[in-house]
């Protein structure tokens, strides 16, 4: 019998809240705002079974759907023994996406009989930092950033971070505007990136959107926003300044790390997608760990 997978949309919001993000593992991909706004490019199709979330996606670097590992409490090998046959009917081998080394784990000791092929790059594994390394800025290796931001707040004295708002929302959008058009020519990419942030900003009540914005005198100087992808664990899923501004970007992160729950003790900062510049940048944050995703696939039984 075919699993009862179905294309993902914002009727979804009560099934997805009912597992995330209690049961979320970290992945950026894995929280609400994201797998909405995003969702649909990736191909993204979910379904309930036996009290678990399942989400089959296209996900980074694979060119064919994967299955998420499934979501929930205690899962079964009766549960992966039914996905895998429900899989096989449809012509589909069982390829389990998630932390890679979480994965092994389990496949190793309650199926250690099955082979299996592990698919993984660091191009897609994301970035984890202490959100208090941000909010403080203190230390050595954060020397540099702390510069730049004491350029910024010396340059923009009165500058603040105000969170989202209504009363926010058409200095956001010019601002917004004004970021793409100095982009220049609109990339395939980035018109998905710019889609998903106006359905996030429509919505954010809903998806549960903590951010804000940086001004001084009436000017934004950046724009952020992310959400919980597990307990103690936020996603910041987008960051945009001034680049004509100095030390706008880590005035925004620091001022954005302040202003999130003490009990948030990690920040992912989603993956560099194998970009030098982006991961160049991203190791400048000192990031503390990662989140190694990929690809189990299980060998077919003979």
């Amino acid at each position: 019998m075919p699993l009862p997978f179905h294309a993902i949309s914002f009727n979804d919001l009560p099934l997805l809240r009912k597992y995330l993000p209690f049961y979320g593992n970290g992945d950026c991909n894995l929280s609400i705002a994201s797998l909405l706004t995003r969702g649909p490019e990736r191909g993204t199709e979910l379904c309930e079974l036996h009290n678990h979330l399942l989400v089959k996606w296209r996900a980074e670097g694979f060119e064919e759907p994967v299955l998420q590992f499934p979501i929930g409490c205690c899962v079964g090998v009766d549960l992966i023994h039914e996905i895998e046959a429900a899989l096989s009917e449809e012509g589909e081998s069982l390829r389990l996406y998630g932390s890679v080394p979480e994965l092994l784990l389990w496949v190793q000791k309650l199926m250690p009989e099955r082979s299996f092929v592990v698919t993984s790059a660091s191009a897609g594994w994301d970035y984890l930092y202490r959100r208090d390394t941000f909010a403080t800025l203190e230390g050595r290796p954060m020397a540099k950033k702390r510069n730049f931001t004491r350029r910024y707040h010396a340059a923009n004295p009165n500058a603040t971070f105000v969170p989202l708002s209504d009363e926010t929302m058409q200095l956001l959008k010019a601002f917004l505007a004004e970021w793409y058009e100095a982009e220049g020519e609109m990339t395939k990419s980035l018109l998905e990136e710019r889609a998903a942030i106006e359905t996030a900003l429509e919505h954010r009540e809903a998806l549960n959107l903590s951010g804000g914005l940086l001004m001084s005198e009436g000017r934004v100087d950046g724009f952020t926003y992310g959400t919980l992808v597990a307990k103690d664990i936020f996603a910041v899923h987008i960051e945009k300044a001034r680049r004509d501004v100095t030390g706008a970007y880590p005035a925004l992160s620091s001022a954005f790390a302040k202003s999130l729950p003490e009990d948030v003790v990690f920040l992912n900062r989603e993956e560099d997608i194998g970009i030098p510049g982006l991961r160049k940048a991203k190791l400048a944050w000192m990031p503390c760990g990662m989140i190694q995703k990929g690809v189990v696939e299980i060998v077919p039984a003979n």
